[in-house]
């Protein structure tokens, strides 16, 4: 014979345990919250994505599609990520760029190998032109137009530019990237006086003699390389860092030494102990030196337009400037000769401020005759062998 039992409850205890099953413990709460909270989350910023992209139209945008990309930042300074391709979108332009495996503008093609002369130009966003395709940049214009006219020899012009960078930049890519391995016949320090003479030049860059320190960039870490992949990846974040940038820049970027003193050479030369003019000549002439270690002849092209740099007393003030620096560098100015022009404005992107097609055209056409010249007047007589394309 079966014996059972029954369990007995207290009256309302067992009004109490059904209304416990639907209740959370603490953990679960709180692991429920997380995940609402990163579901709501998620989903805003999926819609601030979508809104951006639907309607802000900044200058211009640079993304990428490849998903393993980052800072392409090395010892050299700022540079892209190599062996890989960029859409730039903007305003007014709209275009896709491949970099090389050295982090620079590539050319559509590679370099057939065999003797040439190399020219380098060595320069910031004018110079890398990321606003018009690479053949009508007035590097690859100068490249066509020196062989056009000098049957005797093959010459290559190489783009070292990358945007955003000034002097300081200039000067260790140029130690780094474009003499130590295989140096050119030539460097052309491309110079846009509206920033290379405006940028931060850093303290802790140049020794107690005021020298330029030959190592300053580091590799970047992982903060850098996330910041450049959403950067890459979304109009979002891109528009938080731009907006953040510009909130600190009035204090963390402080103007330094007098305004606009690179436009005037007696302004320039009472002003030689600001940290800004000094600087800039302590890297110039350690620019200078350095191609004249390496066997690399060196020239300074001024581009522009710029709308506040004209001639005085029919001069260049650069060239004035570096005279009076006793720096004796050729130097084509031909942002003085662009802003003499009535109709200056066309040669560039009314918005965006750098040079259009019609700009690069000028300026190639204006300075294929005296670099031509500099060129032969410089004595080269060898050539470089080139091993392989680039």
């Amino acid at each position: 014979m079966a014996v059972g039992s029954e369990t007995m409850h207290r009256p309302g205890e067992a009004a109490r345990l059904g209304s416990g099953r639907g209740k959370l413990t603490g953990g679960k709460r709180v692991l429920f919250l997380l995940l609402t909270n990163l579901f709501a989350f998620t989903i805003a910023l999926l819609l601030a994505e979508v809104a951006f992209r639907l309607f802000w139209s900044p200058r211009y945008w640079i993304h990428c599609d490849r998903w393993l990309v980052g800072s392409g930042q090395t010892e050299v300074g700022k540079k892209w990520w190599p062996d890989t391709t960029y859409s730039v979108d903007g305003a007014e332009f709209s275009l896709r760029f491949q970099t090389n495996a050295a982090g620079y503008r590539a050319r559509p093609e590679p370099v057939k190998p065999g003797p040439a002369s190399r020219v380098a130009f060595v320069g910031d966003s004018f110079t890398e032109a990321m606003q018009v395709p690479y053949d009508s940049t007035f590097c690859a214009r100068l490249e066509r137009l020196l062989n056009e006219s000098d049957s005797s020899r093959r010459w290559v012009c190489e783009n070292y530019g990358i945007s955003a960078t000034d002097l300081f930049d200039y000067w260790h890519r140029i130690i780094h990237d474009v003499l130590p391995v295989n140096p050119p016949d030539a460097l052309v320090l491309c110079i846009y006086p509206g920033n290379d003479f405006q940028g931060l030049l850093p303290d802790d860059g140049f020794d107690v003699q005021g020298r330029p320190l030959r190592d300053y960039f580091r590799k970047p870490g992982w903060t850098k390389h996330l910041v450049a992949w959403i950067n890459l990846h979304s109009k979002f974040g891109m528009f938080l860092q731009r907006a953040l940038l510009s909130w600190d820049a009035p204090s963390a970027h402080p103007r330094q030494g007098p305004k606009n003193w690179w436009t005037d050479p007696e302004l320039a030369a009472r002003s030689a102990d600001a940290p800004p003019v000094r600087r800039c000549q302590s890297l110039l002439r350690a620019i200078e030196q350095e191609c004249r270690r390496h066997g690399t002849k060196l020239c300074i092209l001024v581009v522009g337009p710029v709308a506040n740099y004209v001639a005085r007393d029919g001069q260049s003030p650069l060239a004035r400037i570096l005279a009076s620096w006793r720096i004796d560098v050729p130097v084509i100015d031909l942002a003085i000769q662009a802003r003499a022009r009535r109709d200056w404005t066309t040669l560039v992107f009314p918005y965006d401020g750098h040079l259009n097609e019609t700009g690069h055209a000028h300026l190639a056409q204006e300075a294929a005759a005296p670099l031509r010249a500099v060129l032969s007047n410089l004595g080269l007589t060898g050539v470089t062998k080139i091993q392989r394309g680039d």
